[in-house]
């Protein structure tokens, strides 16, 4: 008898035993994440522990929504900027074939001084506006694409090429281009733009001087000053009024007119989206910093 209650103490001794060794290995674990571990004996030989873990939670940088650019894709792989100095594209449409003047989508036109390989693809393109920065100096000139091109027989001098898509009709005089292979991303992550970067919207391709919200614009910014991704506000230009009693001339803030997306950079220019449109725009507005981040 003596000896069965000798066992069941050392049981029970050894069932303690494991238990706490159970805890220990519990609270080493749990030690890494929990912002504090508290242990508190409730019993005579400290064999029970209660655990009451706090996790720490730490905040997260904040970041920009991205911006969805994917309905205008299309679009800005219509306009592409040939950079001030480039030697200008020699091949060009001479006609369509049987002579027509206006072609489309599986027509086939004639062009000259076509320099390529059969079946090699060309962008059809007619010139837009040479852009110029404030001081007149030439920043490069704009190209609007009216289609694409597939080069079926070379010959000199008319080359034959079949028009793969176009969504307007092709005209004697479209320049041809090799297509650059660029396509712009689904998504940006807005930035900030550097502290003191400035420039102006110079042309709204193909579609006059007003500017509205979602329009594609064209800035006097380079690669070397700004960079896909980066915001900049629209700013207004300054308006003057004479003070009545004084005759002084006081100057009235134009305020942020909207908020545009560099989207595509090239050495001298860019190209932008408008992203926001709180107040009529137009080429030549000032654009800047946003500032606020």
């Amino acid at each position: 008898m003596r000896r069965q209650k000798m066992d069941a103490r050392g049981t029970r001794a050894s069932q303690a035993t494991r238990y706490m060794a159970l805890v220990a290995i519990m609270v080493t674990a749990v030690a890494p994440w929990a912002g504090a571990v508290k242990a508190e004996p409730t019993g005579a030989q400290d064999s029970v522990v209660t655990l009451s873990p706090r996790l720490r939670f730490l905040p997260l940088e904040q970041q920009q929504s991205p911006v969805d650019i994917s309905a205008r894709a299309q679009a800005l792989m219509n306009y592409r900027i040939i950079e001030a100095g480039t030697e200008a594209p020699s091949a060009y449409v001479v006609s369509g074939s049987e002579g027509r003047l206006l072609s489309g989508a599986g027509d086939q036109v004639l062009a000259r001084h076509v320099q390529g390989r059969p079946g090699q693809r060309f962008g059809l393109y007619t010139p837009g506006a040479m852009l110029e920065d404030d001081q007149g100096r030439a920043l490069g000139q704009v190209m609007i694409r009216q289609g694409v091109v597939r080069l079926e027989r070379l010959g000199s001098p008319l080359s034959t090429l079949t028009v793969e898509k176009s969504p307007r009709e092709v005209s004697a005089g479209a320049h041809l281009m090799a297509l650059d292979g660029w396509v712009p991303p689904a998504q940006l992550i807005p930035k900030a733009a550097p502290e003191g970067t400035l420039g102006r919207i110079i042309d709204r391709p193909g579609a006059g001087q007003m500017v509205g919200l979602r329009d594609i614009v064209v800035i006097d910014l380079g690669r070397q000053r700004v960079t896909p991704g980066m915001r900049l506000r629209v700013q207004g230009e300054a308006e003057s009024v004479t003070d009545p009693v004084t005759h002084e001339s006081l100057a009235l803030d134009g305020g942020v007119l909207g908020e545009l997306l560099v989207v595509r950079t090239f050495e001298q220019a860019s190209l932008a989206l408008v992203t926001r449109a709180g107040l009529p725009m137009a080429t030549g507005n000032r654009v800047e910093a946003t500032g606020d981040d």
